[in-house]
């Protein structure tokens, strides 16, 4: 038991001295792409696969963007009156006739903004300049994925003028993944005080009896086979 002790000590007293090293000495981080969004990772994460676009994107006589993503093909149009819409062409034996599948816009916390979001929507929806949507289909209310519309506030105080400006940025994700394949990078972000979203302290209260069942299960093992060891 005193190993075990000593074990839970070292570790309380090596995380709390080093969320006290100064971030000089950490080291710098990658080199970040440009241009700089600010726009938290999490928003964006979670996709097998994504597509990002811009105000330049949309085109032709209709203004729309067309992509293939997932299983389907998109149309992300935008109305006479400036609102966002995004569909998936249904095809006929391989004919798209003109059919859609379109989607709703459905805030995180359940608000049901329609088939379509204006500026206005999305500045009363969004958090420090980015908000998330979950796409459902109206027809059938199956799930077309996520939707992330994000601009940098700093320089541009709402969307509208990030739009404007051409740095108003769309992001339409399909695939999430779901816990249980996330398990394995969750367990080593709790292993290495990273969880996303957990301030530090709490991260460090989670590990600790976790790490802590790791070195006492070692001792154990190691105390456990010093008899075979040493017995020749």
């Amino acid at each position: 038991m005193k190993t075990f002790v000593i074990a839970v000590t070292f570790i309380v007293i090596f995380s709390g001295l080093f969320i006290t090293v100064p971030t000089d000495f950490l080291g710098t981080g990658a080199t970040p792409d440009t241009p700089v969004t600010p726009v938290n990772p999490n928003l964006l994460s979670d996709f097998t696969d994504s597509e990002t676009y811009t105000k330049p994107n949309y085109t032709g006589v209709f203004n729309n963007y067309e992509y293939a993503l997932g299983d389907y093909n998109w149309i992300a149009g935008i109305g006479l009156t400036g609102e966002f819409s995004l569909a998936a062409k249904v095809y006929f034996f391989g004919l798209w006739l003109g059919a859609l599948h379109i989607c709703k816009f459905i805030t995180e916390s359940g608000t049901d903004r329609g088939t379509s979001i204006s500026f206005a929507e999305i500045t009363a929806d969004a958090e420090d300049g980015a908000v998330r949507y979950n796409l459902i289909f109206e027809d059938d209310g199956n799930e077309g994925g996520g939707f992330v519309v994000y601009w940098n506030s700093t320089l541009y105080p709402d969307p509208e003028d990030a739009w404007t400006n051409d740095v108003l940025y769309f992001t339409h994700g399909v695939g999430f993944t779901t816990n249980a394949l996330n398990i394995g990078s969750l367990l080593l972000g709790l292993l290495f005080f990273q969880l996303p979203d957990v301030p530090f302290l709490i991260n460090l209260l989670l590990a600790t009896p976790l790490w802590a069942c790791i070195i006492y299960l070692i001792w154990w093992f190691i105390i456990s086979m010093i008899p075979f060891l040493g017995g020749g």
